[in-house]
């Protein structure tokens, strides 16, 4: 097979490419992976997320000598495919599966424009590109297609900001204050995630999410209550809309008021089913009142 060689002038500097190249293809992937870990809830995407970490130790410690250029090509491929999925969205302005395969088609577009310049600097071995760039883009893009209809891909470019489990919420301008019961050493949860029902109390689930610019979506609320035998089970779904553009955020409040001591779960889904965040929380009885309340502004 006829080696591609560089024009004289870049001959020194070749010697080189393959580390660039890793160096390279590593800093998108921190970058992507960033993306999406902001992204994901870890219960649903922990598989997508440990998938790209080891993504990122086999482009450093590059155990695959023998085929080395078709697994930089399956890197390209996965970090060519990220930059579309990320894109697309927010161009468009809603996630979705027409979106989503709008951004494999654009990735296939760029691997066949790729394609197309490597075959006239390689014309006597058209086999070699359907091995090291067509053969590796088809795997990543099945791969990725599988991976996000499993919902098991993160739904970017959206992120959950902020959520918590209050006793009261209040909008007030620009700012909701959230009132909770929590002792304050208990600062790793998020409001009152042991909530001390009294009488007449209600949940309040505060959520805060990132949006690109004139992005909308219709997000989905789900409150799920752990039955002692039959399991998780579904209490309440209700919408959330947002609109994007807000730089704290787009905020609201569901409300739930009728409930029972146990253990209890929201989760945040996008329109398309994936989960965008969850939080987990136990309901305990509190004739007594519980401690004072305090509050945060949000």
């Amino acid at each position: 097979m006829r080696r591609v060689r560089p024009p004289p002038r870049f001959e020194r500097a070749w010697l080189y490419q393959a580390g660039v190249t890793h160096f390279m293809l590593g800093t998108l992937l921190n970058i992507y992976t960033l993306f999406y870990f902001k992204s994901a809830s870890l219960s649903a995407s922990f598989l997508f997320l440990a998938l790209l970490a080891g993504l990122l130790a086999i482009n450093e410690l590059r155990p695959f000598e023998h085929s080395a250029v078709t697994m930089r090509m399956a890197l390209f491929s996965l970090c060519l495919i990220s930059y579309f999925t990320y894109l697309v969205p927010m161009l468009v302005g809603s996630i979705g599966t027409l979106p989503f395969l709008g951004s494999i088609l654009l990735a296939a577009a760029a691997v066949w424009a790729l394609e197309r310049r490597l075959s006239r600097r390689v014309p006597a071995h058209p086999h070699v590109i359907l091995q090291h760039v067509r053969r590796p883009f088809a795997a990543v893009a099945l791969g990725f297609a599988a991976l996000y209809f499993a919902k098991l891909i993160p739904p970017v470019p959206l992120s959950i900001s902020a959520i918590g489990i209050y006793h009261d919420a209040a909008r007030e301008g620009d700012e909701y204050v959230l009132t909770m019961t929590r002792p304050r050493w208990k600062f790793w949860q998020k409001g009152d995630q042991t909530f001390a029902a009294r009488p007449g109390d209600r949940i309040h689930c505060f959520v805060s999410v990132f949006s690109p610019a004139r992005f909308k979506e219709r997000l989905q609320v789900q409150w799920l209550f752990k039955d002692p035998v039959a399991g998780w089970q579904e209490s309440d779904t209700l919408p959330f809309e947002i609109a994007g553009g807000r730089d704290g955020g787009f905020r609201g409040v569901t409300v739930k008021s009728r409930y029972q001591p146990g253990r209890w779960r929201v989760k945040v889904r996008t329109s398309d089913g994936r989960e965008l965040g969850r939080i987990d929380f136990s309901v305990v009885e509190d004739a007594e009142g519980g401690g004072p309340p305090r509050t945060v502004r949000l």
